[in-house]
């Protein structure tokens, strides 16, 4: 019985070879739009919490035109994606607080322009990394696709017809140990479907204040952002600019809110009071002492 299970149990392994779960980091073309290449994570049941990828491109049939980190899992980015269409390279780096499980997750949405005759291209991903998030930063067995795409000339849509604002985004307050050295920052990261995101701005205002286009003190920033205010009893606004000249802001509303403090006559009247006080109780126990003084006396006599 025992030869048998175990004869049964070596073709079953030979029909059905172990499979060895790793994340896969792919590149394809956008279903909805031939001049977007896709850079994707699917991390297999996997919790990733940082990826790094160098990237390769033939730069005699297509450049890059911008690359959008919208909707990315990335929160926050070590190297921000970069190309460069003379040396035909795409680099990125970020990390994932806490981890990510996705079938699907978006890296990096890239938009192409064709620069030759060839109908169909492809991406070369050179070296890439995903660390699992197992605070031992384990590099996840990671599996790279890379699919070829159609080269469609004229189609990129001229970004002065751009009227459209960015997508609404939603930033967020995080803290984590190795960054900022535990201090408290807002991550971002917004998409535009038109001309792409040119940069950002945050504000921080006292809870309350009322904000406008005009408003003294916006800051250019990137995510993450450390805040000025680290007890977190500022409204904070993050505004998404495309390269067009459109923006949307966003608001994240003060966590705490500070108690205003009193007036200065309060102060006074309340030190006043408590003078007043002293002098009272001072006076009674003096009169106290002189009746219990006049009582002796007459008892004496």
């Amino acid at each position: 019985m025992k030869r048998t299970l175990f004869i049964i149990g070596i073709v079953f392994t030979l029909i059905f070879p172990w499979r060895s779960f790793a994340s896969v980091m792919t590149i394809a073309p956008s279903p909805s739009n031939p001049d977007l290449i896709v850079v994707s994570l699917d991390t297999q049941g996997d919790t990733i919490n940082a990826i790094q990828g160098h990237l390769t491109f033939n730069t005699g049939t297509f450049s890059v035109s911008t690359i959008s980190d919208g909707g990315s899992i990335i929160n926050f980015w070590i190297e921000p994606p970069a190309f460069s269409n003379t040396s035909g390279t795409i680099d990125f780096a970020g990390i994932i607080p806490g981890g990510e499980v996705t079938s699907n997750g978006i890296i990096a949405t890239i938009a192409i322009v064709p620069t030759g005759l060839a109908r169909t291209s492809s991406v070369t991903i050179t070296s890439a990394q995903a660390l699992l998030n197992d605070g031992n930063a384990t590099p996840s067995d990671l599996a790279m696709v890379s699919k070829p795409f159609p080269l469609i000339a004229g189609s990129i849509p001229l970004v002065g017809a751009n009227t459209q604002a960015p997508i609404p985004f939603t930033p967020e307050i995080g803290q984590e140990a190795s960054i900022f050295n535990g201090q408290y920052f807002v991550a971002f990261s917004a998409m535009d479907q038109g001309s792409g995101i040119d940069h950002y701005d945050v504000l921080e205002v006292p809870a309350g204040v009322t904000v406008t286009t005009s408003s003294v003190g916006w800051q250019t920033a990137s995510s993450p952002y450390l805040l000025k205010d680290q007890t977190l009893s500022s409204d904070i606004y993050v505004r998404a600019f495309d390269r067009s000249g459109n923006f949307r802001t966003e608001e994240i509303p003060a966590k705490y809110k500070i108690q205003k403090l009193s007036p200065p006559w309060w102060d006074i009247g309340i030190s006043v009071g408590a003078i007043v006080l002293l002098l009272i109780v001072a006076g009674f126990i003096r009169k106290r002492r002189i009746w219990k003084k006049k009582r002796s006396i007459k008892i004496f006599v």
